[in-house]
């Protein structure tokens, strides 16, 4: 082996330290930087030389710079994200809304109820009160007006929904865009044997917060890039460096409310998907039904007190004899019934039907059957109208309930997965330094390999003077 050989050794040596030593600091300085994987150099035997009949190495060469990256792990935390994603959004939702259902400070819609039907028994003790017949006036107003707060909050809610699916699928798109701008650039990369981890990081880091706003599969290809597709239908959401995008439509039979279409990556026609999970599906969740459902039960409560009421008053009288007065508009149906809920027009205290009798006006039997409807279980299907109440009450309650323990669950999990993730992949800044001090003394071995090789090479050409 010749001087220049030593020479050259060494000079691969400087070479692969230095490259080690900088993706080294690069380790370091995003330490903190979330979705960064860890990097390290491949530094492997030169290709070997034949001198005087022997194998003799010719150093050192860096065969690349690759990222500690589990591909498992960043699924189960794509998959995990989708699952927090709608736990979080749902549970949200459901605390919003749960003081509406509020019974300890008993001025709520139970309350009221109890006290509209209190009111009819206090009108028994004197039919022809005017105080207490003012009183049933003023209580059953309380008991519409709350059931108006109720629908008003619930309906409120859906719309707020409904408008919240322009910011969701705006973020969404913009978020598609990038990861197919990335899959370009990291291709790119890779044609010219260039180093796209830090884009791959950046890229996974997108598909995370994708996979939180809605459900998504994926899969990783040979030339780097990842190809995206909905998983409530399988349509392509970024196929190579192409993106595709959701957009609202007025939905058909209720234009007020949007209908969420897919445009496919690939210019395909754009066709109406429903959404199951991430944050797109449980605001879908929480407008078509969750939501809607509690309103109906609402409903259909403000529907059979006023049928119920109204079927007993119109045959009572008043105590001039008059009668089928109505206490309640009747509701047309059951949907929209809390809404719209009125007393009837004519109602005054001088129309109230206290008595089932034309001729004896200060009788209070209907007074006493109103009263008795607050007991009544054959209009509820075996409840009260306060016990259906509250059952409505408490299965709200439940719900907030199993929400916010659900989201507890996820988080733990989520957070048990970075861990997992950031032992194999996060940078050890311990680990990191002593490959620093490791590559510094290796680069000043390196160094003086050549220094020595100079000295040799120095006494050579002295020998020759």
């Amino acid at each position: 082996m010749s001087l220049n050989s030593i020479m050259q050794i060494g000079k691969s040596g400087l070479s692969g330290y230095q490259i080690a030593t900088e993706v080294t600091s690069e380790n370091i300085a995003n330490v903190n930087t979330p979705g960064y994987s860890r990097q390290r150099v491949i530094l492997e035997t030169a290709p070997q030389t034949t001198a005087n009949g022997f194998s003799i190495g010719t150093g050192v060469s860096v065969n690349g710079v690759e990222r500690y990256y589990d591909g498992l792990i960043q699924q189960q935390m794509v998959t995990a994200q989708t699952t927090l994603g709608y736990d979080t959004a749902k549970s949200t939702v459901l605390q919003q809304i749960e003081p509406t259902f509020n019974e300890v400070a008993n001025n709520g819609l139970g309350a009221s109820i109890s006290n509209f039907f209190g009111a009819w028994q206090d009108l028994t003790l004197n039919p022809s009160g005017t105080s207490e017949r003012q009183t049933v006036l003023t209580q059953a107003q309380i008991m519409v007006d709350n059931f108006h707060a109720t629908s008003k909050t619930l309906s409120d809610t859906i719309a707020t929904q409904n408008t919240s699916l322009v910011a969701t699928t705006d973020s969404i798109n913009a978020t598609l865009k990038n990861i197919a701008q990335l899959n370009g650039q990291i291709r790119t990369t890779q044609l010219v044997t260039g180093n796209a981890n830090e884009l791959k990081d950046q890229r996974d880091q997108l598909v995370q917060n994708l996979s939180k706003q809605v459900g998504i599969t994926y899969t990783e290809n040979s030339d780097g890039t990842t190809d995206i597709k909905f998983a409530d239908g399988g349509g392509a959401l970024v196929t190579g460096s192409q993106a595709g995008a959701f957009s609202l439509t007025p939905n058909a039979t209720t234009p007020t409310l949007y209908d969420v279409n897919l445009t496919p990556a690939g210019g395909a026609a754009a066709a109406v998907v429903t959404p199951t999970t991430g944050t797109l599906g449980a605001t879908l969740a929480l407008r078509d039904t969750i939501i809607p459902g509690y309103q109906s039960q609402v409903d259909a409560l403000a529907k059979s007190i006023a049928d119920t009421v109204n079927s007993l008053h119109t045959a009572g009288f008043s105590p001039t004899g008059g009668t089928g007065q109505n206490f309640f508009t009747p509701p047309a149906a059951a949907s929209g019934a809390a809404a719209g809920l009125q007393l009837a027009t004519g109602l005054t205290t001088a129309t109230i039907a206290a008595s089932g009798s034309a001729t004896l006006p200060g009788d209070n039997t209907n007074a006493s059957a109103i009263a008795v409807l607050q007991h009544d279980t054959t209009t509820m299907s075996g409840a009260t109208f306060n016990s259906y109440y509250d059952t409505l009450v408490s299965k709200v309650g439940l719900d907030v309930k199993s929400s916010g323990d659900t989201v507890t669950q996820d988080t733990a999990f989520s957070n048990q997965l970075s861990t997992l993730r950031d032992s194999n992949s996060g940078v050890s800044l311990d680990e990191e330094l002593t490959k620093l001090v490791q590559y510094q003394r290796s680069y000043q071995a390196s160094s003086k390999l050549i220094t020595t090789a100079t000295d040799m090479m120095d006494t050579v050409i002295g020998l020759i003077r």
